[in-house]
């Protein structure tokens, strides 16, 4: 039975633009700072979610504002929010976006969040309605239930149960071996969850293919060289699950993400053990097929690109305090050294970057603090020769 939720007064309201723009000091790039509220420990969805709807006008982002963890849009060439919940329970977990309907589906546990009843909500992006799109399927008392991603068809959703466990950290919660189980999810009329993956296993980074709407990229999770193989691919059309680049011993792999293509899945790891800095990107088909790999100057980071061609880096908080771009050069067959665009100042208690290119590829958003006690979304421009921008000399190894 849907449950019945409804918007407060506030759903709907404006917000005066807090935009700024300035050129940052150590690149040169162009950036708009986006949000700038105090308190408001604002950020962009996670990098592996693409908040941009609107034809790439407007940008989803979370906030913490008067007291209530509410999602808003950004538009990025005025700046003006608008806030798009009002809900009696905080907004959490992923959000995600159907262009087909214009809709934006997240996790909402109606009872509070120690309730057995958590629901996935359909956000309207014009009328700011909702609707409960579907709910945790039965027999699953004693499990998290959340939406994870949409189908390359945009008719279903790919939802998740966790079995909960008693635990404190990845390590312990890899260890007990959970239940987990995928479905898909009908996104109208009253169809059942049907399941596609189930094992004993601590699964997360659950992703769709862009494109192809039988494939899901999935991950066991846990610290980088504990699990057997990081990343697995799901066939919903022919049952097959299987190993995505599969690992040896030596290698520690993670933060996949697909490619704009859907064909391809981008990740970034390391060799050795943990604290080892003998670090790289790389892109496989996820055919097993294909495979191409680069050096990158730091570890502990996230990396996003839409091709092959170009990729960001994060950088990271107590060696490199700078997003990065990379760019394959097709005469050499190499990418080239890593390029400064932006300026984060990633604090060790600070939000990570999340860096993300926008769907055309012309701007990269990541969250920062600078140094100050508010996280905020910010837009960088990236440039049309990203030669302009200066080559990261700050490491051992740079010229």
């Amino acid at each position: 039975m849907a449950v019945d939720i409804e918007q407060g007064l506030k759903a709907g309201v404006k917000w005066e633009s807090e935009m700024r723009e300035y050129v940052d000091p150590g690149t040169g790039a162009i950036v708009q700072q986006l949000t700038d509220y105090p308190g408001g420990d604002d950020l962009h969805p996670y990098f592996t979610e693409n908040g941009w709807y609107d034809n790439g006008r407007r940008l989803l982002v979370r906030s913490e504002r008067e007291g209530a963890n509410e999602m808003f849009s950004i538009d990025v060439e005025t700046g003006q929010l608008t806030q798009l919940t009002d809900l009696p329970q905080p907004v959490t977990g992923r959000f995600v976006l159907n262009e087909r309907t214009n809709e934006v589906y997240f996790d909402y546990n109606p009872a509070g969040s120690e309730s057995e009843d958590p629901v996935v909500v359909g956000l309207d992006l014009e009328d700011l309605s909702v609707r409960t799109v579907g709910e945790k399927p039965a027999g699953y008392d004693g499990y998290d239930f959340a939406v994870k991603d949409i189908l390359a068809e945009e008719k279903r959703l790919v939802a998740m149960v966790t079995k909960r466990v008693d635990a404190d950290d990845a390590t312990e919660i890899h260890d007990a071996y959970p239940h987990c189980a995928l479905f898909t999810l009908p996104i109208e009329g009253d169809g059942e969850p049907e399941l596609f993956h189930e094992e004993e296993y601590f699964i997360t980074h659950v992703n769709a293919s862009p494109t192809r709407p039988e494939l899901v990229l999935y991950c066991h999770e846990g610290p980088w060289d504990i699990p057997d193989n990081r990343m697995h691919i799901a066939n919903l059309d022919t049952g097959e699950s299987y190993q995505l680049r599969p690992q040896d011993d030596n290698e520690n792999i993670g933060h996949e993400y697909w490619l704009a293509d859907g064909e391809y899945v981008g990740y970034h790891g390391w060799l050795g053990e943990r604290n080892n800095e003998d670090t790289f990107w790389g892109t496989i088909r996820y055919d097993n097929t294909d495979r191409r790999e680069t050096s990158i100057p730091v570890r502990q980071s996230h990396c996003h690109s839409n091709t092959r061609d170009l990729f960001v880096c994060d950088g990271n908080e107590w060696r490199l305090s700078f997003l990065l771009l990379q760019e394959y050069d097709e005469e050499t067959g190499e990418y080239c050294q890593p390029r400064k665009l932006a300026t984060h100042a990633w604090e060790p208690d600070g939000p990570h970057p999340h860096s993300r290119f926008s769907p055309d590829g012309s701007t990269v958003v990541f969250d920062a603090d600078m140094g100050g006690e508010d996280a905020n979304v910010f837009m960088v421009e990236v440039p049309d020769d990203i030669e302009d921008l200066p080559v990261c000399r700050e490491l051992e190894g740079g010229d």
